[in-house]
């Protein structure tokens, strides 16, 4: 009898634990602990995997991937390719910021 009393308070408690978890999440907070540091924030620079997986969460470049790992346009508008394919025209979007500075 005290066994299942025990596991019923196991229970209730688990269960309450987990309860309180749900406004942790309504707080749309991640927090990700790796076993090693990332050695640099400039994606240029990243040679290890974590320093660049870090880069390219805040980092956007001028083409992307989709789902189908199709190219798409992230801070591009579109390119064009000059017809000896030696110069590529790549037309830039409205409202893209680079380094802080004025958008282009």
């Amino acid at each position: 009898m005290t066994q299942f009393i025990t596991h019923k308070w196991l229970a209730a408690l688990g269960l309450a634990s987990s309860i309180a978890a749900f406004p942790a999440l309504a707080a749309k907070d991640v927090v990700v602990a790796v076993g090693s540091n990332f050695t640099t924030l400039d994606p240029y620079d990243a040679n290890d995997t974590l320093s660049q997986a870090v880069a390219k969460s805040f980092y956007q470049g001028l083409f992307g991937l989709d789902k189908d790992m199709k190219v798409k346009n992230v801070l591009a508008k579109g390119y064009t390719v000059s017809d000896d394919g030696l110069t590529y025209t790549i037309t830039l979007r409205q409202g893209g910021e680079i380094s802080g500075r004025r958008g282009f």
